[in-house]
């Protein structure tokens, strides 16, 4: 019964949140990139949800997964509503109809949500998110998106990205700081890689993350199908684990200066709750990062003076990810 009121909690929570996220669709400026971004966390959300309720479907009373499909259907006929109500105007024109709008757990959107861009660019053209904006153009928060990168080291310090999302996706052996204010994070098929991220002032949502290091500070912390991590965190709810292994939680070390979200006074990095496992006793899933093997003041101090010219394989090398 306990288990039951806590999926419970968590799915009314969880749409509760999914539904501020859409209305705020409606504020959200304009710039494309903005739009896309917050609309790809909504459906994010909404998959998520989706999956969590299906692989509890054996566990819930019918009625119960009844409401779960009404909750669910309602969340995607609110972004529907929303993204018909903020697209743009077209021009008249004698066209064929417009393409039927998208929703969550589509099949476009079960095997692997959209970035950002939406687009394969190259590491090259990826990493230039974050420079300069043109003269001229809006200081709105934007979008910083990483996608089909190797052997590159990105920084994220641009004051116009504060507010943004940052998204990294099918990459490898690379190295993300991102040290300002952000919406979200997302990480989609990302192995043997150094990220660093915070404040999200909202959910870091990781997918099939590998062999990597994850230090973030964030309000709620979801992974999926991830294994071997090591897992430097400051949460202000209790982080979430489905079908991972080898997972390892330290608390984020507070002299790394990445600060926490407003209003967060708690750390609930070793709270973790693991959705495959059920039973009583600790989940063989994840453990706590031990004492010997966390990071000390010298890989802190990478951390914090990382440039953009620093070598990948040595800073790679230094947090012992091959």
């Amino acid at each position: 019964m306990a288990e039951h009121d806590n999926f419970y909690r968590h799915v009314r929570d969880k749409a509760s949140e999914l539904r501020g996220q859409i209305d705020e669709l409606k504020t959200t400026t304009l710039d494309a990139t903005v739009r896309d971004a917050a609309v790809t966390q909504c459906l994010i959300g909404i998959n998520d949800l989706t999956f969590d309720t299906r692989n509890h479907a054996h566990d819930s009373a019918s009625h119960d997964q009844r409401t779960y499909n009404e909750i669910i259907k309602g969340l995607n006929d609110q972004l529907q509503q929303v993204r018909s109500e903020i697209a743009p105007r077209r021009k008249f024109a004698f066209k064929s109809a417009p393409k039927t709008i998208p929703t969550a757990f589509s099949s476009t959107v079960s095997e692997g949500a959209p970035v950002a861009d939406g687009s394969n660019e190259s590491s090259e053209q990826s990493s230039q998110v974050f420079g300069p904006k043109p003269a001229g153009t809006s200081s709105s928060p934007t979008a910083s998106s990483f996608t089909n990168i190797c052997n590159t080291l990105c920084l994220v310090p641009s004051p116009n990205h504060a507010g943004g999302g940052v998204v990294l996706a099918d990459s490898s052996r690379c190295v993300i700081k991102c040290s300002v204010l952000s919406r979200s994070l997302t990480i989609k098929n990302v192995h043997n890689s150094l990220v660093v991220a915070g404040p999200i002032n909202g959910a870091a949502h990781i997918t099939r993350l590998a062999n990597s290091v994850l230090i973030v500070s964030c309000r709620q912390l979801r992974m999926h199908d991830c294994r071997n991590c090591d897992v430097y965190l400051q949460c202000s709810s209790n982080p979430i684990i489905e079908h991972c292994s080898e997972m390892r939680f330290a608390p984020l070390q507070e002299f790394l200066g990445l600060g926490v979200p407003e209003g967060i006074q708690t750390n609930m990095w070793n709270q973790v709750d693991d959705f495959n496992w059920l039973k009583a006793g600790h989940s063989p899933n994840w453990s706590m990062l031990s004492l010997a093997r966390r990071f000390g003041p010298d890989q802190w101090t990478i951390i914090q003076s990382l440039t953009e010219g620093d070598p990948v394989g040595t800073v790679l090398e230094a947090f012992d990810i091959s």
